[in-house]
């Protein structure tokens, strides 16, 4: 996460306020000494200073610097570690002395998280743009040593600016470090024998973006243990996917409570939190049966703006894994997602958009996986184009695996490289590459970073 360093405004004609930096330097002494619970500039931010309640108002101002020039960002979330508002679109907040705390973090969708402690009655938040050039950490590989080495050169080597790491898999386990009560009470809570919160430190000590991924409704932990929160199935059993995973359903406060509390916890840690399957299973016609497709998307709807407000209010940005043809359909498609509806409350959309997921017919293609390009182009355009005018930023997955249809094309670099040339063009921002097997093509990851120096 972005340090924050105290220092006088003068040059904004602001009386007393707090500079916010996305890079490290000294604190000046005047800011240090007036404001005794602003971090030190050689410390990390203090996530465990208590929420303490300040009965003054708070004034603060947005702003990054873009092309040599000071710019305000609009609507960025603030939050008190309790509530959270919105700023205006000239980057302007206020945090009324009836929620006011000597906490203020700072969510604005393509720009690093900002959170700190202060007591000051004005602040300037100087936002630091984010790169996202991520990939993918299973829950599964956490336990092993030589797998956070390598992922901390890629960080070293430039090749990544950013990781998104597994807190709670398909199964429904949950990391020690972000476990809650639920997750303890059920046994659910899978520790990785490895130290995962200094491997996180690490991260942000390289500048790395960290994102938790967080397995949402398909949690076979919280569906045998509270079978009142599960899908049933016609006979009032615990409804199994064809995969044989147990869902619960998001009409039940529990599931959304649990995984809401799993976020806010990894906020500690984390950058971001990205929620995947959030959605109904694709084959629970019990559940489908017996509810309208309106009713499907509002409750999906319904735990992004859940979410949302928990988060921001830690300082934590929220990003949805959705099905790539969600950057197409206009409807729910059966599993509850509609991208308008979600857009109001998200920060980051993030389909994942493989082209072997399409099928014939798609943006004209026989055999899309053949043309990655075009199918990327196609579908993370769609997704621009429909999010315009939202503040929200479109950063796709992108597929980094071999073919699983039936002409099974390897996927080398210039397979990855032409997804990223393609996401590029089509106006998102970043991308993210899975490969659970971790055999990334690392070719295209060293020409960007190769670029970015020249």
């Amino acid at each position: 996460m972005v340090r924050i360093l105290a220092t006088f405004v003068t040059a904004l004609a602001l009386s007393a306020a707090l500079i916010v930096s996305g890079t490290p330097g000294a604190a000046s002494a005047a800011g240090a000494a007036a404001d005794p619970l602003v971090a030190p500039a050689d410390t990390a931010p203090r996530a465990d200073v208590p929420v303490v309640r300040i009965p003054r108002t708070l004034r603060g101002l947005v702003v990054t610097w873009r092309d040599g020039r000071l710019e305000r960002v609009p609507f960025a979330h603030i939050g008190t570690g309790e509530h959270t508002l919105q700023a205006d679109g000239a980057g302007r907040f206020t945090i009324p002395a009836s929620i006011r705390t000597n906490h203020v973090n700072i969510v604005a969708p393509g720009y690093h998280v900002i959170r700190e402690v202060t007591t000051s009655d004005y602040v300037v938040a100087f936002a630091k743009p984010v790169d996202v050039r991520a990939v993918y950490l299973p829950f599964g590989r956490l336990d092993d040593r030589n797998v956070l080495n390598w992922a901390l050169n890629l960080a070293r080597r430039g090749l990544i600016t950013a990781l998104v790491i597994d807190v709670k898999n398909e199964g429904g386990a949950v990391l020690p470090e972000v476990a809650n009560q639920t997750a303890i009470d059920m046994g659910a809570v899978r520790g990785s024998g490895t130290d995962i919160e200094g491997f996180l430190a690490e991260l942000d000590e390289l500048g790395v973006y960290r994102i938790a991924r967080i397995v949402t409704f398909m949690d076979g932990w919280l569906a045998r243990s509270y079978p009142e929160a599960a899908i049933l199935d016609f006979d009032g059993t615990i409804f199994y996917d064809d995969i044989n995973f147990a869902w619960v359903s998001p009409f039940h406060p529990l599931s959304r409570r649990h995984n809401i509390e799993l976020g806010v916890n990894a906020a500690r840690l984390f950058d971001e939190v990205q929620y995947d399957y959030v959605r109904l299973p694709v084959d629970s016609i019990p559940l489908r049966g017996r509810i309208s497709a309106a009713q499907r998307s509002a409750i999906i709807a319904q735990f992004a703006s859940e979410a949302a407000h928990a988060l921001h209010a830690v300082g934590a940005a929220l990003s949805f894994d959705t099905f790539g043809l969600t950057t197409m359909a206009t409807n729910d498609s059966g599993i509850g997602q509609v991208l308008e509806e979600l857009a109001p409350f998200l920060d980051y959309y993030s389909p994942m958009v493989y082209p072997s997921t399409w099928s014939t017919g798609w943006f004209g293609l026989e055999y899309p996986a053949a043309d990655p390009y075009t199918v990327v182009l196609g579908s993370v355009g769609s997704a621009v184009s429909r999010l315009e005018g939202y503040n929200i930023v479109v950063r796709p997955w992108l597929q980094d695996f071999p073919d699983y249809n039936g002409r099974g094309l390897l996927y080398g670099p210039e397979q990855v490289r032409v997804q990223i040339d393609a996401t590029a063009d089509a106006g998102a921002s970043g991308f993210m590459l899975w490969d659970v097997k971790l055999q990334y093509q690392l070719g295209p990851l060293g020409e960007i970073a190769t670029a970015g120096l020249d």
